[in-house]
C-alpha cells in the first residue's frame, strides 16, 4: 500500500512539472530501461546459447532434433502472441519512425508485447542453435519501450514520438555491444533519415544513460576483447583492398538474397512455404544442422571470431561458406534474430581466407578488416561499422585502415542496388499500406 502511495504521489509531481522537464524525465527512465533490458537479454541468449552447447558436445545429434522443434515452437509462439516480432528488428524501427505520427500503425512494430516476444524469442532461437544475433533485436527492443513511454506525456507530438523511437534504437545498440559512440552515429547514418535540431542533445543523453546502466551491471568490457597490431603502415593496403572487395561482394549477395527472395527462391517453394510454414522451417533448422556436423557454426559466432583475432590463429576455410548458407537459412525462417553479430563472424571467415598469403605479423588486423568490410557491405552502413569495430576491439590503431576498408566493402556492395535495412522497412510499410487498405 505504502508504495502505491508513494507512486501516487510521484505521479502527481510529474504532471505538475513542465513540459519539457517531463520529457527530459521521459528520456532518461526510457533509456535507463533499455539498458538494463539489453543487459538481461545478453546473459539470457548467453545462457541459451551455452546450454545449447553443453547439450551439443555430448550428443552431436541433438541440433538435428532442437532445431527444427524450437524453430517451429517460436514460430507458435510468434503467430500466437508475437505478430510483429519476426526478423532483425531494425526495419521494423526505421519503419515505425515513418509512422510515428499514428500510433495504431506504429504499434503494430513497436509495442511491449513484440518487445517481450522478440526478447522470449532470441533466448529461444540462440538455445535452438539458430545463426542469429541480438544487437538488432535489441533496437526494437529498445525502440518500443521508449515508444511506449511516451504515454507519460499524453499531449506529445510525432517529433517528440520519432524521437523517442530514434534514441531508443539507439540505447540498444549502444547497450548491446557496449559501443556508445557507434549508437549515435547508427541513429543518424541508418536509423533517421532526416532529423529534427533538438534530438541531437536527447539522443545523445539516452544512449549514454543507456550505456551507464550497462557499464554499471557488466562493467567496462570490449566485445571481442583488446586487439594488439601493427600501426598503419602502406604495405596493409594490398591485403586491406583484396579483403574489402571480396567482403563487399559477398556482403552485397548476401543483402540482395534477403531482400530479392521471390527472385531467386523458385515459385514453388515460395508457395510451399507460404502454405506450411512451420515445415518450412523445419527444413530450414535441418539444413543448419547439417552443416553444423561439418564444422560448429551454431550462434552468433562471436566466441570463433574472438579466438580468431585474439591470435589463436585463422578459421577454417569452410568455415564462411558453412556460415553464409547457415546465416541465409536463419533469416528465410523469419524468425527473430539479428545479422550483426553474424555478418563480423563471416568477416573473418573472409580474412581468414587470406590470411596464409601476407606476413603472420599482420594476420589478426587482416582478420579485423574483413570484420568490418563484411558489416559494412550487409548494412550498407561504414561510418557504423567502422565504428562499432573500433570500440569493439578497442582498435584504435586502426581507425585508418577499419575506415577505409568499410568505405571499399560498403561501395562495391553497391552493385547489387541493394540497401539492406530501409529495402526491408520498405517492404514492410507497403505491407502495412495494403492490409490497412483490405480493411476499408
Amino acid at each position: 500500500m505504502k508504495l502505491r502511495i508513494i507512486a501516487r504521489r510521484v505521479l502527481v509531481r510529474l504532471k505538475e512539472l513542465p513540459y519539457r522537464s517531463r520529457a527530459t524525465l521521459v528520456f532518461w527512465f526510457g533509456a535507463a530501461l533499455v539498458g538494463l533490458i539489453a543487459v538481461l537479454l545478453a546473459k539470457a541468449a548467453e545462457w541459451a546459447f551455452l546450454g545449447f552447447q553443453h547439450i551439443f558436445e555430448r550428443w552431436h545429434w541433438w541440433p538435428l532434433l532442437v532445431l527444427p522443434i524450437g524453430g517451429m515452437g517460436i514460430r507458435w509462439l510468434m503467430s500466437r502472441l508475437g505478430q510483429g516480432a519476426e526478423g532483425s528488428g531494425i526495419p521494423q524501427a526505421m519503419a515505425a519512425i515513418d509512422v510515428a505520427e499514428n500510433p495504431p500503425e506504429a504499434e503494430r512494430l513497436l509495442s511491449l508485447r513484440i518487445a517481450g516476444i522478440k526478447f522470449l524469442g532470441i533466448v529461444l532461437g540462440a538455445g535452438s542453435g539458430f545463426v542469429l544475433g541480438r544487437e538488432g533485436p535489441t533496437v526494437q527492443i529498445g525502440a518500443s519501450i521508449m515508444y511506449a513511454c511516451r504515454r507519460f506525456l499524453p499531449l506529445a507530438d510525432p517529433v517528440f514520438q520519432r524521437q523517442l523511437i530514434l534514441a531508443g534504437g539507439a540505447a540498444g545498440i549502444s547497450a548491446a555491444f557496449n559501443t556508445p559512440l557507434a549508437g549515435i552515429v547508427f541513429a543518424f547514418e541508418e536509423l533517421a533519415r532526416s532529423v529534427e535540431t533538438e534530438t541531437s542533445g536527447k539522443l545523445i543523453g539516452s544512449v549514454i544513460l543507456a550505456g551507464i546502466v550497462s557499464l554499471a551491471l557488466i562493467g567496462d568490457y570490449t566485445y571481442f576483447g583488446r586487439i594488439r597490431v601493427p600501426d598503419f603502415e602502406y604495405s596493409i593496403l594490398p591485403p586491406l583492398l583484396l579483403v574489402a572487395v571480396t567482403a563487399g561482394l559477398i556482403g552485397g549477395l548476401f543483402s540482395w538474397l534477403c531482400v530479392h527472395q521471390s527472385r531467386w527462391l523458385p515459385g514453388r517453394v515460395l508457395q510451399w512455404r507460404s502454405e506450411h510454414p512451420y515445415w518450412f522451417i523445419a527444413l530450414c533448422g535441418l539444413a543448419i544442422a547439417l552443416c553444423g556436423l561439418v564444422l560448429p557454426i551454431y550462434g552468433s559466432g562471436a566466441a570463433e571470431t574472438s579466438a580468431a583475432i585474439g591470435g589463436q590463429g585463422p578459421l577454417a576455410w569452410y568455415y564462411l561458406p558453412l556460415k553464409f548458407v547457415s546465416l541465409l537459412a536463419t533469416f528465410l525462417t523469419g524468425l527473430p534474430g539479428g545479422i550483426f553479430a553474424p555478418s563480423l563472424a563471416l568477416g573473418a571467415g573472409v580474412g581468414s581466407w587470406f590470411t596464409p598469403l601476407f606476413a603472420h605479423s599482420i594476420e589478426v588486423k587482416i582478420l579485423a578488416i574483413g570484420m568490418v568490410a563484411m558489416l559494412a557491405a550487409v548494412t550498407r552502413a561504414p561510418v557504423t561499422s567502422a565504428i562499432i569495430m573500433i570500440e569493439m576491439t578497442d582498435g584504435h590503431a586502426m581507425v585508418i585502415s577499419t575506415l577505409a576498408a568499410a568505405m571499399v566493402a560498403s561501395s562495391v556492395a553497391r552493385i547489387y542496388r541493394t540497401n539492406l535495412y530501409h529495402d526491408l522497412a520498405a517492404g514492410i510499410l507497403k505491407q502495412m499500406a495494403v492490409s490497412s487498405g483490405s480493411k476499408h
